[in-house]
């Protein structure tokens, strides 16, 4: 049993999750309220909660108001949400879909600034709304639904509080309103028992209340996949809950004064754990008379320690990937120090103008700097394409300080991945106009602007436009291009980790099986694969960082 510490403090702060004004200006959310541990720093991962009020509640009801200091004090963020149905003003408009955008919302805003496992805790009917996310939304980043007082399906507990005549003839007014067009105007007005009271458009109130509403909880139950925690502190659990056959509900018959302790203790059943914040440093190294800045965290016990991980970063990104920002303290946990790296491949501008033998020298000048540094073994690992910068430069460069290698979602082969993506005439018409650019000189200026579509085993055929420096484009994707990683693979001597999710656009189990075929002086190739998770492996950071660091042991790297 988790208990909670009386003399810890948290920070309280006042936030907006949306990231929109609105038609002419209008920001049609309130401040929602956020509860930080002590000495937080907003970007380090750390389990969070999102509090969803009632009805006709706000986020600084009584009962978030006790819990996000409590649930802070332990490591957890806790974020009540300023839901847009918040008391009598908001319900009158808003629809059950509205939840579900604002839920959102709050996950991105949490996950943006670092939060990995977020649990979502609904009081009576932001419990329903919280279920409904799960079930609809099926969002990777949601670890658990926590509902404390649940409510039955909203158009049964109308019914029995105010009693079936009148609830029939209040949707009887609404239909009639919502047929006539006047859906919008005409108003619905009850004082239920044991309810706030409901004020709402004739839409809203059917979108909600109706006996046809897809609000019904057993239907969230059946569809939702997330583990259900339940705290029945006031009244007697709904039918649909005693009723549901999958026994995944663990309900707590317990006083309220224990919610925290209750929440705590089940979030880190879930695989919540709360990580401590290791130092990290901004260092320098020079590529080719480039500075480049990198970001070395170093073991949050202080320890010394012998590995170091060095990540490269994906097509445009940087050092401050939101993977490795998540990934990098975790790994610090334990026996490895951790470097983030810059390359001049880094961002826009340096995925349009650096060629592939820049990613080899920057590696180079990194792992420099980290030698000097006292450290013994490296552990190389790229993300996305960077898999074939660290792949590659491990096949041409065989450094002895290189102790293994992880390909996180691998990239597939560059110059076949192209070819596909653009189409057979329009891939051949870039390479021709990219050689007689670097023939005429202008191979630093030439813009390559083409047209592309995923290919399998890419699900949506995703289209976007690529474009690139006519002598970089060509280093990367030209016929000749040294840059496909089954190549690269095969010349490792050193254990090497495949790793990406299950919906990832560039893998799949085939591709996995050519890669480990490919690898044949390996001295081992583990597979790691993340059920629906796709390409940047949102959802699962810390996951992978503690498996990478399981790998790295087995594999002799720490």
């Amino acid at each position: 049993m988790t208990n909670i510490r009386d003399n810890d403090v948290s920070s309280y702060h006042l936030v907006n999750v949306w990231t929109d004004a609105g038609p002419a200006g209008f920001n049609p959310m309130a401040a929602s309220t956020l509860w930080l541990p002590d000495g937080h720093h907003l970007g380090h991962p750390a389990p969070a909660f999102v509090f969803l009020h009632g009805w006709g509640g706000y986020p600084y009801d009584p009962l978030p108001a006790r819990l996000g200091p409590e649930l802070a004090d332990q490591g957890f963020g806790v974020l009540s949400l300023c839901l847009r149905r918040r008391g009598m003003e908001g319900q009158l408009a808003a629809m059950p879909d509205n939840d579900l955008q604002d839920i959102k919302l709050a996950i991105d805003y949490l996950h943006t600034n670092g939060f990995n496992r977020v649990f979502l805790v609904g009081e009576e009917m932001g419990g329903l709304s919280a279920l409904m996310y799960a079930a609809r939304r099926r969002d990777a980043r949601v670890a658990g639904v926590c509902c404390v007082n649940p409510l039955p399906s909203p158009a049964d507990l109308l019914r029995s509080s105010i009693g079936a005549a009148s609830y029939d003839a209040a949707i009887a007014k609404a239909s009639i309103a919502a047929r006539q067009g006047a859906g919008m105007d005409v108003r619905i007005d009850l004082f239920p028992n044991d309810m706030r009271p409901i004020t709402q458009n004739s839409l809203a109130f059917l979108s909600w209340w109706g006996p046809i509403a897809d609000t019904r909880l057993e239907q969230c139950l059946d569809d939702s996949v997330a583990p259900l925690l339940v705290i029945p502190s006031e009244q007697s659990l709904p039918a649909e809950l005693t009723q549901d056959q999958r026994a995944r509900a663990e309900v707590l018959d317990a006083e309220p004064a224990k919610s925290a302790v209750n929440l705590v203790d089940w979030a880190i059943r879930q695989g919540a754990d709360v990580i401590a914040q290791p130092p990290f440093e901004r260092v320098q190294a020079e590529s080719a008379g480039t500075p480049l800045f990198g970001l070395l965290w170093s073991p949050a016990d202080g320890k010394s320690v012998k590995t170091v991980t060095l990540l490269m970063h994906g097509l445009t990104s940087s050092p401050l990937s939101p993977l490795f920002l998540k990934m990098a303290p975790v790994l610090a946990q334990s026996g490895t120090a951790v470097l983030a790296v810059e390359s001049r491949r880094s961002g826009w501008a340096g995925h349009e103008t650096s060629v592939l033998d820049n990613d080899v020298a920057d590696i180079d000048a990194w792992i420099s700097v980290l030698i000097e540094r006292g450290y013994e073994k490296i552990v190389l690992a790229g993300a996305s394409i960077g898999s074939i910068s660290v792949g590659r430069y491990q096949s041409v460069r065989q450094h002895p300080r290189v102790a293994a290698i992880a390909h996180l979602m691998p990239t597939a082969d560059c110059p076949d991945w192209f070819r596909k993506a653009a189409g057979e005439g329009p891939y051949l018409a870039a390479v021709e106009q990219a050689e007689r650019a670097i023939a005429a000189g202008r191979g630093e200026q030439e813009l390559i602007d083409i047209d592309v579509r995923q290919p399998p085993p890419s699900k949506s055929a995703g289209r976007f436009r690529w474009t690139q420096r006519a002598n970089c484009w060509l280093s990367w994707w030209g016929p000749e291009a040294d840059s496909r990683n089954i190549d690269h693979i095969a010349n490792a001597r050193v254990p090497l980790l495949l790793l990406s999710g299950t919906d990832d656009s560039y893998n799949d189990e085939a591709r996995f099986a050519e890669l480990k075929a490919a690898a044949v002086n390996a001295p081992s190739v583990a597979e790691i694969w993340y059920p629906n998770i796709d390409h940047g492996l949102a959802g699962v950071e810390t996951r992978v960082a503690r498996d990478m660091y399981d790998w790295m042991c087995s594999a002799g790297a720490v």
